[in-house]
């Protein structure tokens, strides 16, 4: 057995070497060192430059949001009534290839909310969706700053047939006379919230004949329609769709024929038959009105010297000793329009010696 001192272990003085190495470069040389930083800074900011595959994240600011589908919804029953006027812009963040990240605009994304997703009334939560034009050059949306909005939601309903009535004011042009107006489409079908379409009980159309030009012929005007509640108050429609044999309709047509006019005197001619009895006599014979007008859209039947109209009919005095009063009917030729379709004939009888 030999008494040699230990050997010492050649590991430790080998690390402390090589740490004494290292922390000599890393403490020398700093003006090489600071430049070889910014050299590879530099190649890296060159490299990345020159890959356009590389994603980037843009945010677009004030993104308007639009809803869609609200024909689908109508078709499973449903209407949103509110939450859907004045929907606030949003922010959206969105990720794309650098090549393409100064040539994206916010048009490139649609934020929208989908109506199609309600399935009951009420008050809803309705999240927005993204839509991106060319996701492989534009990317994809990221984030939106409000993921969703707050809708109130009501049945969608129909009802058919609600009448319309003309509600006319003024009066034709003087020297003319209107017939009956008529309306086309008489009756209209609405659509839309059940609370809206319920109050209605009837269509408004306002006519004024005022305004009508002072000119034969048929005329014809589109006008606007209200519609009224049970005390006559206007309903809003704004969320309404309204139709006419599934057709829809803003307007509705007034046809109106006008006719000039003419005022003619009535014959007193031959008014009566007969003789009163014996020991009386005709003292008088009396037609009111002794004038009436006539409306057509040829007066030319009517026009000239010295023309009346005659009685369809004559008062028969045969064997009378007192005054008679009768109605008899006009001769209207035909014309489109009379005043008094009849007259009223007054013959006045006396006795020969109260008549001296």
């Amino acid at each position: 057995m030999t008494n040699q001192p230990p050997r010492e272990n050649s590991f430790w003085p080998h690390v402390k070497k090589t740490f004494r190495a290292v922390w000599h470069r890393i403490t020398h040389n700093w003006g090489w060192k600071v430049l070889s930083v910014l050299l590879a800074v530099c190649i890296w900011g060159v490299l990345v430059t020159q890959d356009d595959s590389l994603p980037r994240t843009k945010t677009f600011t004030n993104v308007k949001v639009s809803s869609a589908n609200s024909t689908i919804l109508k078709q499973n029953g449903y209407i949103v009534v509110d939450g859907l006027e004045d929907i606030p812009p949003v922010n959206i963040t969105v990720q794309l290839p650098q090549k393409y990240y100064n040539t994206a605009t916010e048009d490139r994304y649609l934020i929208r909310a989908d109506l199609s997703q309600i399935k009951e009334a009420g008050v809803q939560e309705l999240p927005l969706t993204a839509t991106v034009t060319n996701p492989s050059l534009y990317g994809s949306v990221l984030s939106i700053s409000n993921p969703s909005i707050t809708v109130q939601v009501e049945p969608y309903v129909n009802r058919s047939r609600i009448p319309v009535q003309l509600n006319t004011t003024g009066s034709a042009p003087e020297g003319y006379y209107v017939g009956k107006a008529q309306c086309t489409p008489d009756s209209l079908d609405v659509a839309g919230p059940k609370s809206v379409v319920e109050k209605i009980v009837r269509c408004r159309v306002d006519y004024d004949l005022s305004l009508l030009t002072a000119q034969a012929g048929s005329v014809r005007s589109s006008l606007p329609y209200v519609f009224l509640d049970r005390d006559g108050n206007e309903v809003d429609t704004s969320l309404l769709t309204v139709t006419s044999q599934g057709i829809t309709t803003r307007y509705v047509v007034v046809e109106q024929d006008v006719y000039a006019t003419l005022e003619l005197p009535v014959n007193t001619q031959s008014l009566i038959f007969g003789q009163p009895a014996e020991g009386y006599q005709v003292v008088s014979v009396k037609v009111d009105p002794e004038v009436v007008t006539i409306a057509d859209d040829d007066l030319t039947l009517f026009q000239g010297e010295n023309v009346s109209l005659y009685t369809l009919g004559r008062v028969n005095i045969s064997g009378e000793t007192q005054s008679k009063t009768d109605t008899i009917t006009l001769n209207s030729r035909g014309a489109a329009y009379i005043s008094h379709p009849t007259v009223t004939v007054t013959v006045e009888i006396r006795p020969i010696n109260e008549a001296e």
